[in-house]
């Protein structure tokens, strides 16, 4: 289009007298070039008022001929300035055009792009938690063919990011998978969920290898302080336990002789002299709970007197056999408590 634009441009040319004109002003000007007195005072106003009318129709000269000279050069200049005004008008509405086609074009790459990706992710199969796929970088205007497909290029991007995804999901399940039997293997006797390994299942192989021994390791250490504790918890209570048996079978013992005992020695006698000795306590199983009753102990104190030589079996094989007597079956535990002879 620039080839058409076609330019006669001839310089206007425009004369004047110029030297004769400074010359003869000089002269003139050169008669006054000194100090006005009487005798020139009058000739100098006259030559100033007509220097005035001269400086006035050098201006006037000059504007007119300068306008008459450059009224082309004008036209010239308005003319161009429409030209260009028409040519960036054009601009701006093709810009504007093209603007709302790479737009649309982009649009309908992004569309594409996102279709085909999930298109790809329900085909493989990929679970939610693992599509990270975007595509935000492919959506240009090189990403669409002219016939509005996606071009080569761009679904191989795509289907790339998508299997990195499967590839990604299958390999935390056989991680997933392996975790049990490598537990086991470990010698845990609870094997290691997902929330244990949740901080580095995605590392790369080396190091999820690498933590997960530390894991290992670790739970080792913690399982192996519980067992531990647990194993002397058991034999704590199975020697609490025996312990306990072989009391109940003491007091058993020390109750079946007392009430021999107390049938030998004592065998209507509620009072007997007390001894110094030790306490002598005797237990019975306690009465179950009737439906609508609570069970509750009672502690009673008899004070009675005996000889020194009444032993604290008897006194106990005494009581119980006087409470029997009396329709009371369900005493359980007996306690002698010798009073110290004043000093």
């Amino acid at each position: 289009m620039q080839e058409l634009i076609t330019i006669n441009n001839t310089p206007a040319l425009v004369e004047v007298n110029f030297e004769e004109l400074k010359k003869h002003l000089a002269t003139e000007l050169e008669k006054y070039n000194v100090v006005v007195t009487q005798d020139t005072v009058k000739d100098a106003k006259s030559l100033a008022t007509e220097l005035n009318k001269t400086k006035a129709e050098i201006a006037k000269r000059k504007k007119e001929e300068y306008d008459r000279a450059t009224a082309g050069a004008n036209q010239f200049k308005d003319s161009m300035k429409e030209l260009e005004t028409m040519c960036e008008e054009g601009r701006k509405s093709l810009l504007v055009q093209v603007q709302k086609f790479e737009d649309e074009t982009r649009q309908l790459a992004s569309d594409l792009l996102k279709a085909m990706r999930n298109e790809l992710w329900s085909h493989s199969g990929v679970a939610e938690e693992f599509q990270r796929a975007q595509y935000d970088d492919l959506v240009n205007l090189s990403a669409v063919t002219a016939k509005g497909n996606l071009t080569a290029g761009a679904k191989s991007k795509i289907e790339a990011r998508v299997n990195a995804d499967k590839a990604l999901q299958d390999q935390t399940e056989m991680r997933l998978l392996k975790l049990e039997n490598q537990s086991y293997k470990a010698g845990l006797s609870a094997p290691l969920t997902r929330s244990h390994v949740e901080h580095f299942l995605f590392d790369e192989d080396d190091t999820y290898q690498q933590k997960l021994d530390g894991l290992m390791k670790s739970e080792l250490g913690r399982e192996e302080v519980a067992q531990n504790a647990m194993r002397a918890k058991m034999e704590r209570e199975q020697q609490e336990k025996e312990q306990a048996a072989q009391r109940q079978r003491e007091r058993e013992e020390r109750a079946a002789a007392a009430q021999a005992e107390a049938q030998r020695t004592v065998p209507d006698q509620p009072e007997q002299e007390a001894t110094p000795g030790q306490p002598v306590a005797s237990e019975q199983e306690p009465e179950p709970a009737q439906p609508g009753r609570v069970p509750v102990t009672v502690q009673c104190t008899f004070n009675v007197n005996v000889t020194a030589s009444t032993t604290d079996a008897a006194i106990e094989a005494e009581l119980r056999r006087v409470l029997e007597k009396a329709g009371i079956k369900t005493l359980d535990t007996v306690e002698v408590i010798r009073q110290r002879e004043a000093a």
